[in-house]
C-alpha cells in the first residue's frame, strides 16, 4: 500500500505531536512493508534528504507566514500527490479541508487527524480561529474517515459535526522507557546533568514550549512561592514577548536552558527529576504528557478531560490556579512514597494503551480499509 502524508512540516519530528505522530506511525508503516511518503517544508531538515527511516521525503515550498505556511505548503502537496498515485492519503490539521477537495476530485481516499480543538489554541486571533473551526467541520464532510487523538475530542467531533462514517478514536503513543532501560551509560548521564545544574531528584521538569496554552506563568508563580530546595528546570522553545516575560523571575532555582531536543538529553532528564510539571489546555492527547509517562515519570499536570484520561493514577492533576498548582507541589514534595509509585504506574499506563505499535495497527487498519474502497 501506497501512503502518502501532508499537512506536517516533515520527518524526522523535530517540532510538535502531528510530527511525531507522522514518524513513529510512518516509520512502522514502511517496516510491515508499505510505502510511505511524507511532504516536507524546506528548511525544517536536510532538504537534500530523500529518505528516512525508509520514508520517502519530498520537499515542497510554502510561504513562509504564519498563516499561509500550513496552508500554502498543503496546497502544492495535494496537487504533487495526484501523480504519486497513492493508495490513500493521511492528512493532519484541519485548515487544510477545502485541500482534501483535490484528491477526492480524482477518487482519492483521505483520512484526516485535526489535532485536537485546534482554534482554541491561544495564538491564533479570532479571525483564524473562526476559519479553523469552520474548516474543523468542513473536515467532517470532505474526507473519508476522521481520526481524532483524544476521546473527548472525539466525542465532540462526532456529537456536534456529525461525522459520517463517525471519527475514529485513534491516541498519540509512546515508548515505554523506564530509567533502569536508560541505555544511557552512568558517565553520559552525570554529564547531561552536570551541562543542566542539576542534580538527580533535586529539581521539577517542564519541557514544552513556552506558550500561555502551556500554563507557564502559573507553574511558575506557583513555584516561587514554594519553600523548597528543589529547582526547576523550565525548558522549551519560546522566542515571544509572553516567552520572554517568564525569564523576569527572580527566582535563582528556575532555570531557562531553551528548547531541548537532543533524545539523549530529553531522557535522562525525564528520569532524573523529582516530577514533571505539565500545563497542556487545549484538548488532544498530549505527547509530551505520555512522553513523560513512558520515561516512569511521576507526573503533574493540568486538569482536563484529556489530561486526566491519559494520566489516571500515574500523577497528581491540578486546578488553574496559582493556589492549587503551590498546594499539589507542596503534596509531592513532602510525599516520596507517592511519587515513586506514581513511576511505576506511569510506565505501566503506556503499555497500557499508548504503544506506537498498537497506535499503527490502529492507523494500518484505516488506511487499509480507505485503500480497499478506492474508485
Amino acid at each position: 500500500m501506497r501512503i502518502a502524508m501532508i499537512g506536517i512540516r516533515g520527518v524526522p519530528a523535530k517540532y510538535g505531536g502531528l510530527e511525531t505522530c507522522g514518524e513513529e506511525v510512518g516509520k512502522r508503516l514502511v517496516q510491515r512493508g508499505h510505502e510511505v511518503i511524507v511532504y516536507c517544508r524546506p528548511g525544517y531538515w536536510d532538504d537534500s534528504a530523500t529518505e528516512y527511516e525508509g520514508i520517502r521525503r519530498i520537499v515542497l515550498p510554502s510561504l513562509k507566514m504564519k498563516f499561509t505556511d500550513t496552508y500554502s505548503h498543503s496546497f502544492l502537496s495535494m496537487v504533487h500527490v495526484l501523480r504519486q498515485k497513492p493508495d490513500a492519503i493521511l492528512a493532519f490539521n484541519p485548515s487544510i479541508a477545502s485541500l482534501c477537495l483535490i484528491p477526492k476530485a480524482f477518487g482519492y481516499r483521505v483520512a484526516l487527524n485535526p489535532d485536537g480543538f485546534d482554534w482554541r489554541r491561544e495564538k491564533w486571533g479570532p479571525i483564524a480561529r473562526g476559519f479553523i473551526y469552520a474548516s474543523a467541520w468542513l473536515c467532517t464532510k470532505v474526507v473519508d474517515q476522521m481520526i481524532i487523538d483524544a476521546v473527548s475530542v472525539c466525542d465532540y467531533f462526532n456529537a456536534t459535526f456529525h461525522c459520517a462514517p463517525p471519527a475514529v478514536y485513534i491516541p498519540n503513543g509512546a515508548v515505554p522507557e523506564p530509567a533502569s532501560e536508560s541505555g544511557v551509560s552512568e558517565k553520559d548521564q552525570a554529564a547531561i546533568l552536570e551541562k543542566y545544574g542539576v542534580e538527580k531528584n533535586k529539581y521539577l521538569l517542564f519541557l514544552s514550549r513556552h506558550v500561555p496554552e502551556n500554563s507557564c506563568e502559573y507553574l511558575i508563580e506557583a513555584f516561587e512561592g514554594v519553600d523548597t530546595d528543589m529547582k526547576l528546570l523550565f525548558g522549551g522553545p519560546g522566542d515571544s514577548t509572553y516567552a520572554q516575560s517568564l525569564t523576569a523571575t527572580k527566582d535563582p532555582r528556575i532555570l531557562f536552558p531553551g528548547g531541548i531536543y537532543d533524545p539523549d538529553e530529553v531522557k535522562v532528564l525525564h528520569h532524573a527529576c523529582y516530577f514533571v510539571l505539565h500545563g497542556n489546555q487545549p484538548g488532544g492527547t498530549s505527547l509530551g504528557l505520555l512522553k513523560a509517562l513512558g520515561y516512569g515519570a511521576c507526573a503533574m499536570t493540568l486538569d482536563t478531560p484529556d489530561n486526566a484520561y491519559a494520566i489516571r493514577d500515574a500523577g497528581v492533576k491540578y486546578e488553574l490556579s496559582v493556589g492549587d498548582i503551590r498546594a499539589k507541589m507542596r503534596e509531592l514534595l513532602d510525599d516520596p512514597a507517592k511519587v515513586e509509585a506514581c513511576r511505576v504506574r506511569a510506565v505501566g499506563r503506556v503499555r497500557e494503551e499508548y504503544l506506537w505499535d498498537v497506535v499503527t495497527d490502529k492507523y494500518e487498519a484505516v488506511l487499509t480499509r480507505l485503500a480497499g474502497n478506492q474508485t
